[in-house]
């Protein structure tokens, strides 16, 4: 026979796995939610660049009236300062055979994609960690190449950041910021 104290404990126990157990499915249920609702969506593009697949994979997010690119606190993507990209997991590209980015022979395989934006020229990075946060556990020691693009201002504004394969590139639209790096095969 229980004690009143085992009995109450036996209560209390039943009561925290009752409010616990929705509580948890709630959570799971609101972290796996589909990734298209997200505030930065989920976005890709894929295609065949003189006969090797290629493939990105980017959080796509929103410039919702905010000063995107610039110099200060005051903008989304500060100058001169690593960005991840896009938000949430770093942005990566696959290839599924050796290719030359802009003039620099990349191995097939996976890669994130970072950048340092400045005014005149932006720094695209080549990472050999693909599958990270941010760019909190960045090392530049995994780098597998930096190169430098010439950013194009346009009039009208990108308001989804978008990276997209078109005529032997790949591409970059956010913003007003736009920029194109070369594929070729070796």
């Amino acid at each position: 026979m229980k004690t009143l104290f085992q009995f109450r404990t036996y209560l209390r126990s039943k009561t925290i796995n009752t409010t616990a157990l929705p509580l948890c499915c709630l959570i799971v249920f609101s972290c796996s939610s589909d990734p298209q609702k997200r505030p930065s969506p989920l976005r890709s593009d894929s295609t065949t660049v003189h006969g090797v697949a290629a493939y990105i994979e980017f959080s796509s997010p929103a410039v919702k009236d905010r000063k995107i690119f610039g110099v200060g606190p005051d903008h989304l993507v500060p100058y001169g300062e690593m960005w991840r990209t896009g938000a949430n997991n770093a942005t990566y590209i696959s290839i599924a055979d050796n290719l030359v980015i802009d003039t620099i022979h990349l191995d097939s395989g996976s890669y994130s994609i970072f950048t340092i934006p400045n005014q005149d020229q932006w720094e695209v990075i080549f990472n050999r960690e693909w599958e990270q946060w941010g760019s909190y556990s960045y090392k530049d020691s995994l780098d597998a190449f930096r190169l430098w693009v010439t950013p194009r201002y346009a009039d009208q504004s990108q308001e989804r950041m978008l990276f997209y394969f078109a005529d032997d590139s790949l591409k970059f639209r956010w913003d007003k910021v736009r920029w194109a790096i070369p594929i070729n095969r070796p």
